[in-house]
C-alpha cells in the first residue's frame, strides 16, 4: 500500500489513493457506498459488490442489504477466483479490513489487496478484556466489555484490524462501575 501522507508510526496504515497500473485478469470491488468505487471501475473485467449507494452510470453491480450477506458472496466469489484476480476495497477501516482478513483467509496474497479508506469509522481493541467495539476519531473510549477508559493508541494490528486500547487512567484500572 502506498502512504496517503507521512505517517511515523510502522503499524499505522497506509491507504491507496488511486488504483495501481497492476494487470489483472479480472477486479473484483467491494464497497460500502458504490458512488465511492466508481473510480475503480474503469477496467472492462470489473465486478461491483457493494452495501448501499447508487451509480450514476449504468454500471452492473451487486448491492446487499446488510453486510452479512455481501460477505458470504464475496467469500463465494473469492473460493471460485482465479489468478490474476484483483480485489479493492473501498470503506471506513473497520469495513476494509473485515473485507481483508476475508481475502486473506480465502488465498489472495496482501499484494492482491488494495485499501482505499473513506469514512472514520475505525475498529478498537481492548487489551484488558479482548472486546472489540467499534469507535469513530476519538482519542478515548469506553470499553463496551470491561468498563476501562480506553486510550487508544495509535499502534495498529492487522491481524485483529484493530487499534489498540489501553487502560487511560491507572487509578481506575477495573473500569467505572468496579471497585
Amino acid at each position: 500500500m502506498t502512504a496517503s501522507g507521512s505517517d511515523t508510526i510502522f503499524s499505522k496504515p497506509r491507504y491507496r489513493t488511486v488504483a495501481s497500473p497492476q494487470p489483472a485478469r479480472r477486479r473484483l470491488v467491494v464497497a460500502q457506498d458504490a458512488a465511492c468505487a466508481v473510480p475503480l471501475l474503469d477496467h472492462p473485467l470489473s465486478q461491483l459488490l457493494s452495501l448501499g449507494g447508487e451509480l450514476a452510470a449504468d454500471l452492473p453491480h451487486e448491492r446487499f442489504a446488510n453486510p452479512a450477506a455481501l460477505y458470504l458472496r464475496l467469500q463465494l466469489l473469492l473460493e471460485r477466483a482465479e489468478v490474476g484476480t484483483r480485489l479493492y476495497v473501498v470503506g471506513d477501516e473497520a469495513f476494509l479490513w473485515h473485507v481483508y482478513r476475508l481475502a486473506r483467509h480465502a488465498g489472495l496474497l496482501g499484494d492482491e489487496i488494495e485499501l482505499f479508506k473513506n469514512g472514520a469509522r475505525r475498529r478498537l481493541y481492548c487489551v484488558h478484556c479482548g472486546t472489540f467495539q467499534e469507535i469513530g476519531e476519538e482519542g478515548e473510549a469506553g470499553c463496551s466489555g470491561c468498563g476501562v477508559r480506553l486510550l487508544v493508541r495509535e499502534h495498529f494490528s492487522q491481524r485483529l484490524g484493530a487499534y489498540m486500547g489501553v487502560c487511560l487512567d491507572p487509578s481506575r484500572p477495573y473500569g467505572e462501575g468496579r471497585p
